[in-house]
């Protein structure tokens, strides 16, 4: 699958870092990964790495991929995180893969949805957890940035906690969480592969 025809993220890497992770999100980020753990952590459209870049040491290693070549150099200056370029619709990696995966701020981004969701279940490893981390659009604050993204001709598409959650349930072997937070407008959508 080809990446986007329009880069909307090169241009505005430098802000991406200058928004620091807090340390309780990266805590709260950790103990849904279920970390530290044994293998490699996927970091599905990660951008800069700013969020996974708080997880280095908790994982064997950590594997940033996302299709903004922008945002990649700025991970790539990261210490412990190895950019790809990439979709998330098309992973460059083999079944099974990664032990833990985590979209932070970024399904909504990928265009192809339910391809993202076949391939994240397609390169975790039995027994792993992958983390979405999304928006929640039934707030009116993440109303207002769909709304920006649709002006800035971003193609982004929000999903509620159900439509989320869909996307994996029914995969055999699969339980499937969805935890809203409504003081930060955000859901965190855990999935785990058995073994």
């Amino acid at each position: 699958m080809p990446r986007p025809l329009f880069d909307h993220f090169s241009p505005i890497a430098s802000l991406y870092d200058r928004v620091s992770v807090q340390d309780e999100t990266s805590k709260k980020i950790a103990a849904l990964l279920n970390l530290p753990a044994a293998g490699w952590l996927l970091d599905a459209g990660g951008g800069t790495g700013r969020v996974s870049g708080a997880l280095t040491g908790l994982v064997d290693g950590i594997v940033v991929v996302d299709a903004s070549p922008g945002m990649l150099r700025r991970a790539a200056a990261r210490p412990g995180l190895r950019p790809a370029l990439g979709v998330t619709e098309a992973l460059p990696f083999p079944s099974g893969a990664f032990a833990r995966i985590l979209v932070a701020d970024a399904f909504h981004h990928f265009h192809e949805h339910r391809l993202a969701a076949a391939e994240l279940w397609r390169v975790l490893q039995p027994g792993g957890r992958l983390v979405i981390i999304e928006p929640d659009i039934t707030r009116w604050p993440v109303k207002l940035i769909a709304l920006g993204e649709t002006a800035l001709l971003m193609r982004s598409r929000f999903f509620d906690a159900g439509a989320l959650a869909a996307f994996f349930q029914g995969l055999p072997g699969t339980r499937v969480t969805v935890e809203a937070d409504s003081r930060a407008y955000t859901l965190y959508c855990a999935v785990e592969k058995d073994a």
